[in-house]
Order: structure tokens, then sequence, then C-alpha cells
């Protein structure tokens, strides 16, 4: 059972929330690390939980600010160490900071007998092959795909697909584009499994098992939601936001996201669909970051879900734009133990995110620096954009130099502000140099 919320509710009265209670920020990296202050600011404490430095990927390793939290837990690979230390400082929620840390955070939820999704199904929630089969049981459409550690299966599988031109090879389990290889042919394919196969990836992991997809073909959204488990055994699902996903002309880079009102009717659509797909992946508590494909002729199909917070983006300026953003409304979830979505239903501003795209190695110019930061729609942004530091040229959302937040009234000074973004990243935001 399922349902899904479209309509605008005010948070709950304080006397309906649980005060008080003290949750566990599993891997509270990325947008994650801003649980932190909002779980504080509703009355609650917070721990944190890593995995051993050792076992981080250095996208993530001293990533941790222990300053406000309660504690650090540090996860050397025994649940049940990990789990009794929760007991002992007496934790009454568990959240996934980020990707690494979803499967930890429903091992120990459950182990804790506290709400979380069922570490039996975790796999649904990382293993992109494993989506794919779990929609299409649950008669729902999802991309046709191949999860295999063998090069041939996926040249004899692409092979039985005769309608199919394109295809997408990708790690089953990373995140942020990482190792996303567009291919053409069953050329394309040998030479990119060769250079992905068995090899690490972003969230730590090894490339032993890869996915291979049709490459779908339409319009991309970003949908994020929250979930709370009800008592029938069922969830309750909201839809909190909908982008509209523009990418680069060749599909592999990010370029904009741009916020649509939840009123217009592909949000809708798309709406209906996710809390499907989510049921399906046995999502019934916490966030989800879900990327959906309008596919002309055939209508939404997920590409992939993340059961955490969306990662990359400035929680302050999505507040101050729209009154709350995902973390917040994840935090709402949990404190009051009812999904809803707290951004007013029309935002006082058009929001857009725009993520740099650096074509080279180099180091941010100090004087290209202050003029893009000070651009009249930009509100806020996320990244290290320190004058003179140094940047690698972007192949994938993980390695560009930043995003911003943009957000204004009239939606042609976002349009124009995005031009001179692009402009100034080909006329001196850049420049080459050593490493």
């Amino acid at each position: 059972m399922n349902t899904s919320s479209l309509a605008v509710t005010a948070p709950a009265p304080a006397s309906a929330a649980r005060t008080g209670g003290r949750v566990a920020v599993v891997a509270p990296f990325s947008s994650g690390r801003h649980y932190q202050a909002e779980f504080v600011h509703r009355g609650w404490e917070c721990i944190a939980v890593s995995p051993a430095t050792a076992a981080l990927p250095p996208l993530y390793r001293g990533g941790i600010a222990p300053v406000g939290y309660q504690g650090v837990v540090t996860h050397d690979g025994d649940l049940e160490a990990t789990a009794q230390a929760l007991r002992a400082l007496r934790v009454t929620a568990v959240v996934a900071g980020t990707e690494i840390g979803v499967p930890l955070t429903e091992q120990l939820a459950a182990r804790l007998d506290l709400p979380g999704n069922d570490p039996a199904t975790s796999h649904l929630r990382r293993d992109k092959g494993a989506m794919a089969a779990a929609l299409a049981r649950a008669g729902l459409d999802g991309p046709r795909s191949l999860s295999t550690d063998r090069l041939q299966d996926a040249l004899s599988w692409a092979q039985s697909l005769p309608d199919v031109r394109d295809f997408v090879l990708k790690p089953a389990d990373s995140a942020g584009s990482d190792g996303v290889a567009f291919c053409a042919g069953l050329g394309d394919i040998e030479t990119a499994w060769k250079k992905l196969h068995q090899v690490p990836n972003a969230m730590g992991g090894s490339n032993d098992h890869l996915v291979l997809q049709e490459r779908l073909r339409g319009s991309q959204y970003v949908v994020n939601s929250v979930s709370v488990a009800d008592l029938r055994g069922g969830a309750r699902h909201t839809v909190t936001e909908c982008w509209a996903d523009r990418r680069t002309p060749d599909g592999h880079l990010y370029d904009r996201l741009d916020l649509l009102s939840r009123n217009r009717m592909v949000p809708r659509v798309l709406a209906d669909y996710t809390v499907r797909a989510l049921d399906a992946l046995g999502v019934a508590n916490g966030p989800a970051h879900s990327e959906v494909m309008y596919v002309p002729g055939r209508g939404p199909v997920l590409i992939e879900t993340g059961a955490r917070p969306e990662g990359f983006y400035d929680p302050h300026s999505m507040r101050e734009a729209t009154g709350s953003d995902h973390i917040r409304d994840a935090v709402h979830a949990v404190v009051t133990g009812k999904p809803r979505r707290l951004a007013a239903d029309r935002p006082r501003a058009t929001v857009s995110k725009v993520s740099l795209i650096a074509p080279y190695d180099g180091v941010l110019d100090p004087l290209f620096v202050e003029r893009l930061l000070n651009l009249p729609t930009v509100r806020g942004h996320v990244g290290v954009l320190e004058p003179g530091g140094r940047i690698q040229r972007t192949v994938d959302l993980l390695t560009s130099p930043g995003r911003l937040t943009l957000a204004a009234e009239d939606p042609r000074e976002i349009d124009h502000d995005h031009a001179v973004i692009r402009a100034m990243e080909t006329s001196g935001l850049y420049r080459s140099g050593p490493r």
C-alpha cells in the first residue's frame, strides 16, 4: 500500500513532535552533514557513525567535523559492536547521510528495532541491475538491463536486442554518474568494459559486476521524496521536489536542474510513478532521491533511486528560496512520523541549480570567482570555490568544481546568469597550470 502527497501541509504542531530524541547519522558526508544542524534545531541530539578511515572512499576521508555531535562511533565491520555502542548512547533513530551509509543504516535500524528499510532487500536500493529487475516484477516500466561479471554475457545480451542501438554501461553500486559510459555498439561496450571492470569506484566498492542497460531517450527529471512506514505494513510517501534535469549535449555531464511547479501535469505523473517505484524497491522509511526519464511513447522510466537525501546542494539557499529542502523534509518525517512537504506550493522565486564544468585541470582565477559568486541570481553554492584553488577536468558530478543555486522572480534572469557562467568557464574562470 502506498499514498502520495501533493497537497501543501503546514509543519506539525510542536506537541505532535517527538522531542528529545537522539539520532545516529551514518556516513554524514555530502549533504548528509547538514542533518546535524537541522536535528538540533528540532530539539534532537546527533551521533555520527562512520566506517573506519581505511574503509572510506578517498572522496570522504577526513570529512567529519565532530563539532556539534554528541559522539562519533567508528564502525570497524562488527555490526553488533556498533549496535551496542548506539544502544548505550540511547539512539532513537538512524538515518543515512550518503550512499555509502545506506546498507549499514538499514542493518543498524533492524538491530536496534528502529524504523528503517528491510536490510534483506538493501541490494534493491543499491544495485542498479537489481533495481530494474524489481521494477519488472512489480509491473513497472524500467530500463532493460543485465547485471554481469562477464564481458561475453554483456555482448551476447546486447546482440539479443536488435531494436536497441545505444547502451549505457555503469557500475552496479556507485553514484554521481561515476563510471557511466554511453556505448554505440559492441565495440564501445568492450572498450568501456575493459576500463571499468574490477576498477575501484567512487563509493569505495569494486566494479566486479557491471550493469548494461538500454540507453533511454527522453526528458530527464529528479524526484525527491520522504517516506514513513505505516502501522499496516505499507508506506506513506510524499514527493517533495521535482526538477527538470538538463545535461550537456552528449548526455553525460550535469548542466542545470530547474525546479518545477508541482501543480503541473508532468510532476503529477512523475509523482504517481515514483511512489509505486519506491514500493517496488522496498523504500518504506526515509528520504529517496530518484532519477526518472520520461520516454515518449512509454512514459516515466526509473533510471535509479538512492535511499538517502539528494547530494551536492546548498540547503540554506534552497530554504531561502522555497521554504524547505530535502534534508529539512527528511528530518521533519523522523521527528513527527509524518512525511510532509514543507516548502511553499508556489515558491517565491524560480530556482535552478547549475553545475560547474571544467574543461581541463587548472586553478580558479580569483577575479572570476568573485564575479561568479556575485552574479545577481546566485544565492549559494557547494564545492570549494576558493580563489587559486586547484580543480580537475569535470568528467562526472563528483569532479565538478561546484554547484550554484540560482533564484529569481523572473526566469529570464536565471537564463541570463546561466549563460554568463558558461561564458566565464571558457574565458578565464579556470586557468590552466602545472599540477
